[in-house]
């Protein structure tokens, strides 16, 4: 997808930011298919409502491979803070060896777009 392209989903995925949840940043992440389609977006879950331990809940990209596997080619990942602020990211070990092992490419939307900001408030 060029930027521009993804620059349009933006917003979209802003609007599922819930700031109130207790949460100081919100990581969004969708799934594309090799011909282009997005197949679904999700968001990181609270990780203290499924276990005490941290980083124990979901991650949105694994999420996501569970629920469209290997008709996956890519996942966006986007993380924005409380005030909407594109904030840096990097996909944890364990969903990147995941990824890697089905043939998927994650992209980090921050640096894919460079004035992400623009396209967000």
């Amino acid at each position: 997808m060029s930027p521009k392209s993804l620059a349009s989903y933006i917003p979209f995925m802003a609007k599922k930011v819930e700031p109130d949840r207790g949460l100081t940043y919100r990581i969004i992440a969708f799934a594309v298919s090799k011909k282009g389609n997005v197949l679904g977006f999700k968001t990181n879950g609270h990780r203290f409502a499924l276990s005490h331990r941290r980083g124990a809940g979901l991650h949105a990209e694994a999420e996501l491979i569970k629920l469209y596997g290997k008709r996956i080619d890519k996942i966006y990942l986007l993380r924005l803070g409380n005030s909407l602020d594109p904030l840096p990211i990097h996909p944890c070990e364990n969903c990147t060896k995941i990824s890697a092992k089905m043939g998927i490419k994650i992209v980090l939307l921050k640096e894919e777009i460079k004035d992400i900001g623009k396209y967000i408030k």
